[in-house]
């Protein structure tokens, strides 16, 4: 009788610390997923537009310095676009609700105007650089660029009495000894951009 007692209460005890034992390992799990799921959110806080999920400035000057690395190598050029959506804060004083369906329109009209190969990144509140891929050739530039511009052509419409017209302007510049960072070559793109205003 006594050793009846003596091992139920071994199988208590070992019932009882395999229960803590697994509740301990689900409760490490979960830890450890909250840590991931942090770790990807400050990631993506870091290199991707909160607005439209595209890359940042950081995220594409990473990407255009690996090309301009790249192209120096293969004595190749590529092409650099910046769009400015000028219109972009007067909607966005309507209602900035308003404001972020036509930033994230105009991003969405920019992908869809581009090669999958191209890389496009939303870095200021209505600005956004085109990385073209540097097997692109001269003579097609023009058509990219005219593409682009054809993609505004048609109003956003918010509801049935809400039409928003897009004003853009489009700075392109091609990489060459002149502009050796990625930080030249969107500024000068920028300035062109600028211009065109």
């Amino acid at each position: 009788m006594l050793e009846n007692t003596a091992l139920q209460f071994y199988i208590l005890v070992l019932l009882v610390m395999l229960f803590v034992s697994v509740y301990n390992n689900i409760k490490q799990k979960r830890t450890m997923e909250e840590r991931n799921v942090g770790e990807h959110d400050l990631i993506k806080r870091a290199y991707y537009n909160p607005i439209t999920e595209l890359p940042n400035l950081s995220n594409v000057k990473m990407v255009i310095d690996e090309q301009m690395n790249r192209t120096t190598r293969h004595k190749r050029n590529f092409l650099l676009a910046v769009i400015k959506i000028q219109n972009y804060h007067d909607v966005n004083m309507h209602s900035t609700e308003y404001g972020k369906t036509f930033i994230i329109e105009a991003a969405n009209r920019i992908v869809d105007a581009l090669r999958t190969e191209d890389v496009v990144a939303h870095t200021t509140d209505n600005g956004f650089v085109i990385l073209f891929n540097e097997y692109l050739e001269k003579e097609n530039y023009n058509i990219l660029v005219e593409r682009l511009n054809n993609s505004f052509a048609e109003k956003l419409k918010i509801n049935s009495s809400t039409f928003f017209d897009f004003k853009i302007s489009i700075g392109t510049v091609t990489s060459s000894e002149l502009y050796t960072t990625s930080e030249a070559l969107i500024n000068e793109a920028t300035r062109q951009a600028l211009k065109n205003l």
